[in-house]
């Protein structure tokens, strides 16, 4: 081979090297971004004798974090297991972990949570709530409220128990009654929706996985328009739109179509 060519031989072989060192590392670079974001947010095991006091087993509604009061329609919620498990809805995201208890004293482990976006509002409430549950804090249940304590006795959140189901009786104007349930099917998630009408009163209970809203009729220009919680649920003959406030002003709404 003659010198000028051995030399542009030889220079593409190392550019082909090069080249392979650099996706080499690109790969190795993104393995251990992904092994840094899985260590982070998956739940640790959890101990088969895990102990956790009664008192603190079951589910609480935030009423305060930072003494700076809570977005009044969205509940941040967090559910504590005897098996030393917890979870939850963080207010955009549902959330799962583990926790020790020693003593007086709460650790809870990193989170796993889901990635959804919400309105500014939400994802800074959503960020203040899982930063009051880091560090060393210590607890106090008394008269249905949980209290988490910082070292220096800041109260980074305040929960009231939240009862999984309550019986709720409504007094209506005399008269007839008409109540119908009906499915519908909301870009995959199945929304179950019970209707009560009562003269003056029109409410619906919408049941969507574990969540629950009652929401009541307001002026509309057209079909029939419910608004409770965060939430919007607009029919117009067999089908409807639900709105999300979370969303924003701008929220487009899921269609929703009746099951037959």
């Amino acid at each position: 081979m003659e010198k000028g060519g051995r030399g542009l031989y030889e220079k593409r072989v190392l550019r082909t090297q090069d080249s392979q060192e650099e996706s080499w590392m690109k790969v190795v670079a993104l393995m251990a971004c992904a092994c840094v974001l899985i260590e982070a947010g998956a739940p640790q095991t959890v101990a088969a004798d895990a102990f956790v006091p009664k008192e603190l087993v079951g589910s609480w509604l935030a009423e305060d974090i930072n003494s700076a009061g809570v977005i009044d329609y969205l509940q941040t919620t967090l559910e504590l297991n005897d098996d030393g498990t917890y979870g939850g809805m963080a207010g955009c995201n549902h959330f799962t972990g583990t926790f020790t208890v020693n003593a007086f004293h709460i650790a809870f482990g990193p989170a796993a949570a889901t990635r959804k976006l919400c309105v500014p509002a939400v994802m800074d409430q959503e960020a203040k709530f899982f930063k009051a549950l880091q560090g060393e804090l210590t607890y106090e249940v008394k008269d249905g409220i949980l209290k988490f304590y910082t070292p220096d006795f800041h109260v980074p959140v305040r929960f009231a128990r939240l009862e999984t189901t309550v019986d709720l009786t409504l007094s209506v104007p005399a008269g007839p009654i008409e109540r119908s349930a009906v499915r519908y099917d909301c870009a995959g998630l199945a929304v179950d929706a019970d209707y009560v009408n009562a003269g003056a009163v029109s409410l619906v209970t919408l049941t969507m996985g574990e969540d629950v809203v009652v929401a009541a009729n307001v002026i509309s220009a057209s079909g029939a328009k419910y608004m409770g919680g965060q939430y919007t649920w607009w029919t117009k003959g067999d089908n409807a739109t639900l709105y999300d406030a979370t969303k924003g002003e701008n929220d487009e709404g899921v269609e929703c179509r009746r099951v037959p």
